[in-house]
C-alpha cells in the first residue's frame, strides 16, 4: 500500500506545472547554478572521422564461405596444395560479384583474402554501405582500425616503475649482452646523439674501432662488444664469400633488430626533443611523455655481441651447455669484454613467413591475397 500510495503521488508530480512545482518549494533548485550565455545554433555538419576526405570509408566486407584455414581445421588433416588452391579459387569467384559491385559504386578494392580469412577490402563510398551490405553473400562490414606505434606503453603495463619506486632497482652495475644484430651505439635511448648523421658516420667507419664517447668503457650506456660477423655476413648466402665471418671490434647495428631488444631490456628513454632521458626512474616516469620509452632495466651496463650481418641468417651460435646463456661460437671472445650477469639472444628458426600461393615446402606458412594486379592477370589467363 506504502509503494503505491509513492507511485501515485510521483505521478501526480509529473502532470504538476512547471510553476506550480516551484511553488512547493521556496526557490527554483537551478538557481544555485551559474547560467551561461548561448554560443548560438549548434551546427549540424558532422562528418565522422572514418570519412576519408574523398567521402570514401575504408571498411572489411566478410563473406559467407569458410576460407582454406578453417576448412583445413575442419577436416582435421592438412589438405594438398591443389585442394587449398581449388578453395580459394571458388571463394575469389563468389567475391567477383561483390567486387563488380563495389567497383560500380564508386569504391576501390585493395585487397581480397582467401587463406585466413572470406573477405575483401575496400574504399566504399560512405553512402554506398547499406547497399554492399546488401548484397547477397554478404556476412557483415567490418571498418578499418588505423594503428600508431608507441614505444612508451609496455614498461608501464607491467607495473615496471612501481618496482623501481619500492625497490630501487633499476639494473646498475648489472651487465646485460645482447646477442643479436649488434646495438646502435648513437640512438639517444643509449645516450648518443640519436641524429642521422651520427649514425651515417658511425656506418662509414663500422670495421673502425668506435667512438669511445658512444661505445666502450667511458660511454654512457653501451660498455663494449664485438662484431663476430661483419656487415656482408649471411649463413644462408649462395655466394660462399658471404657465409665467412669477418670479424671487427665494431658491433654497430645495420639490421635494427639488436637495438629494439636493447633498447626493451635497458635503454634509458627518449625525451620528446629526441635527447636522452636520465631519469629519475620511479612511479612518476609513467606519467611523462616519451619519444621512446625506457627499458625493464634502465640502468644496466650494455654489450652488443653481434652474430648477424645486415641481412640474413647466422650460425656462429651453438646450443648452451650446463649455463643459462646462449654460447657464442669464436675464438677471440675473451678479447672485448669481462663475463656479463645476463646474455639475450632474441632469433627464429625456421626463416620468417612467405607471403604469396602456398608450396609444397611450407604448405601452412603461406597466405594468399590477391590485390587488383594479380586479379587482372588471373583474368586474363582464365579468357
Amino acid at each position: 500500500m506504502h509503494r503505491r500510495i509513492l507511485a501515485i503521488a510521483g505521478a501526480i508530480a509529473l502532470t504538476l506545472p512547471a510553476g506550480a512545482a516551484m511553488a512547493a518549494g521556496e526557490e527554483d533548485p537551478s538557481s544555485r547554478f551559474p547560467s551561461s550565455d548561448g554560443a548560438g545554433a549548434i551546427d549540424s555538419d558532422f562528418t565522422p572521422s572514418a570519412i576519408g576526405a574523398d567521402g570514401r570509408v575504408t571498411v572489411i566486407v566478410e563473406l559467407e564461405g569458410d576460407p582454406v584455414a578453417v576448412v583445413e581445421a575442419e577436416e582435421g588433416r592438412e589438405l594438398s596444395t591443389s585442394e587449398r588452391e581449388d578453395i580459394a579459387d571458388s571463394l575469389e569467384d563468389a567475391q567477383e560479384v561483390v567486387v563488380d559491385a563495389i567497383v560500380d559504386a564508386g569504391g576501390e578494392v585493395s585487397a581480397q583474402m582467401h587463406s585466413a580469412y572470406n573477405g575483401v577490402q575496400a574504399a566504399i563510398p560512405a553512402a554506398e554501405l547499406d547497399a554492399v551490405a546488401d548484397l547477397p553473400g554478404v556476412v557483415a562490414i567490418h571498418p578499418v582500425r588505423t594503428y600508431s606505434l608507441d614505444n612508451a606503453v609496455s614498461v608501464p603495463s607491467l607495473d615496471i616503475p612501481a618496482l623501481w619506486e619500492n625497490t630501487g632497482y633499476t639494473g646498475e652495475a648489472i651487465k646485460v649482452g645482447i646477442i643479436d644484430t649488434g646495438i646502435d651505439y648513437t640512438h639517444a635511448t643509449f645516450g648518443g646523439p640519436g641524429t642521422v648523421a651520427a649514425f651515417e658516420e658511425a656506418a662509414a667507419n663500422s670495421t673502425l674501432p668506435a667512438d669511445p664517447a658512444l661505445f666502450g668503457p667511458d660511454a654512457p650506456r653501451v660498455k663494449g662488444g664485438i662484431d663476430l660477423v661483419g656487415d656482408a655476413y649471411d649463413a644462408s648466402s649462395s655466394d660462399p664469400e658471404r657465409r665467412i665471418p669477418v670479424p671487427d671490434d665494431n658491433p654497430l647495428d645495420c639490421q635494427g633488430h639488436g637495438s629494439h631488444v636493447a633498447g626493451t631490456a635497458g635503454g634509458s628513454g627518449v625525451n620528446p626533443d629526441g635527447t636522452t632521458y636520465t631519469g629519475p626512474y620511479d612511479e612518476s616516469t609513467a606519467g611523462r611523455e616519451f619519444r621512446v620509452g625506457p627499458g625493464v632495466a634502465p640502468q644496466v651496463d650494455l654489450y652488443a655481441i653481434r652474430v648477424f650481418g645486415c641481412t640474413g641468417s647466422t650460425d656462429v651460435t651453438v646450443p648452451p651447455s650446463t649455463g643459462p646463456s646462449p654460447t657464442v661460437w669464436t675464438s677471440s671472445t675473451s678479447r672485448w669484454a669481462p663475463p656479463t650477469d645476463a646474455a639475450t639472444i632474441r632469433a627464429r628458426s625456421p626463416p620468417p613467413m612467405r607471403w604469396g600461393r602456398a608450396s609444397s615446402s611450407s604448405p601452412r606458412r603461406a597466405t594468399r591475397v590477391t590485390t587488383p594486379t594479380s586479379r587482372a592477370r588471373r583474368a586474363r589467363a582464365k579468357a
